[in-house]
């Protein structure tokens, strides 16, 4: 006898599920874990991933779609409620933006796995929706930016946050230094790295938004 389909709901609730799986098991071991493994966490058959994912790739996608959806949602409520005069913004922005990203750390480290991954290897299907969602969500945001501040103008908002977001991923991939060589940071020359990611984000970010907010 044949298995009744699945309804809309009961699809969604085992995709998440395994995305739930994958995201434990990443945390855990700081690497993305293989499909076999996913699918042991989750408790059901291998083959059974293959019907909601084609690879582990594609697994990673959907978890940094879900993740940078995450940031720019929580994002719109620090915009809508931030101070619009440029003298104090940036420094109340950058505070709530790294206490933020001290709340989610699934986004940044998602996105340094990207960046050292072959681009080859990931679905393009859900690489281009990814690429569309966190588009959309991106300029919803950046419109919304722009309403709060004068100075900016039509799709500057959202170029702003993306060099927010360019120069998160680059301080994470700098200061992000496995346990075994944070020895090295006695020298004094690498005095700053010392300070710790969400200090020096916080610092990065404001003199970032200084210079993109004065109004001329």
């Amino acid at each position: 006898m044949a298995r009744p389909a699945l309804s809309e709901e009961e699809r969604f609730s085992r995709r998440a599920a395994l995305l739930d799986a994958a995201l434990r098991l990443y945390r855990e071991q700081g690497t993305l874990p293989t499909v076999s493994n996913i699918a042991k966490a989750a408790g059901v058959a291998k083959g059974s991933v293959y019907l909601w994912f084609r690879s582990k790739e594609e697994i990673f996608v959907a978890l940094l779609e879900a993740a940078f959806l995450e940031l720019i949602a929580r994002l719109l409520s620090i915009i809508e409620a931030i101070d619009p005069r440029p003298e104090f913004a940036p420094d109340t922005f950058a505070t709530q933006y790294a206490k933020l990203l001290a709340e989610v750390p699934d986004v940044v480290r998602l996105s340094s796995v990207l960046n050292s991954m072959f681009r080859e290897n990931l679905p393009i299907e859900s690489f281009s929706r990814l690429d569309r969602n966190v588009g959309a969500n991106l300029s919803k945001a950046g419109a919304l930016l722009e309403q709060r501040f004068g100075c900016l103008i039509r799709s500057k908002g959202a170029d702003l946050l993306l060099y927010t977001w360019t120069l998160t991923v680059g301080l994470w991939t700098m200061m992000d230094i496995p346990d075994e060589m944070k020895k090295v940071l006695d020298d004094p020359a690498l005095a700053t790295f010392r300070n710790g990611f969400h200090t020096e984000v916080k610092t990065a970010v404001a003199q970032l938004w200084r210079g993109a907010l004065i109004c001329r």
